[in-house]
């Protein structure tokens, strides 16, 4: 069931649910849903001179993926230019900490959703346990280019009642982004699957 206004502020104030900082709850906390902002970090996503990403070289991958990626920090008052078709990383300015009872997943506000903002492709759900900052995988879908301030309300956090989880996320292994503080490139050559693949291709090795 989704938490209402009152059951969010009763976890906020018991200090069970951790969003930091709220500057203004009477316009960031709805009636079933509390905004979050942009950050001031971003990392874009660059034209590369590779044709593809090196599978067979570990080592390699990660540089790649490195080199991929801008990160680009903003001034205050200073607005990310995002172009049509762009796709960049970014992050929430509110530190996120999320009890085992609680599970949340992240959406974008219609406002912005109305002139082609996308906040995430797929890093919709966020799993009990979870501390840090939240990523957003921007998309601009629309015809103009879109100006985005650090500060700005993009998003909005949903939350859900659980039975009390037995894993949270912190202690899950292979939890890569527990306790990020800004936007972090992907590490899929970390998910044990896909480095099983790797093994079974090069010398046939299974965990």
């Amino acid at each position: 069931m989704v938490l209402s206004d009152k059951e969010i502020l009763k976890h906020l104030l018991s200090k069970n649910l951790i969003i930091s900082p709220i500057t203004n709850g009477a316009k960031q906390i709805g009636s079933s849903s509390i905004d979050v902002r942009l950050g001031s970090t971003f990392k874009y996503l660059k034209v590369v001179n590779q044709t593809h990403f090196d599978i067979n070289n570990l080592n390699e991958l990660k540089r790649q993926i490195e080199e991929y990626s801008e990160e680009i920090i903003l001034q205050p008052l200073e607005p990310f230019i995002l172009h049509p078709k762009d796709f960049v990383l970014g992050s929430t300015l509110e530190y996120l900490k999320l009890p085992s009872n609680l599970t949340a997943r992240l959406e974008g506000r219609s406002t912005w959703g109305r002139v082609g903002l996308q906040v995430h492709s797929t890093a919709g759900l966020i799993d009990p346990g979870f501390e840090g900052s939240l990523t957003f995988e921007l998309h601009n879908l629309g015809k103009l280019p879109l100006p985005l301030f650090p500060g700005t309300r993009i998003g909005q956090l949903v939350f859900y009642n659980i039975d009390n989880a037995t894993t949270l996320y912190k202690n899950k292994e292979g939890s890569k982004f527990h306790s990020q503080l800004g936007p972090k490139n992907s590490s899929f050559y970390n998910d044990y699957d896909y480095q099983n693949i790797i093994k079974i291709r090069t010398n046939g090795e299974t965990k």
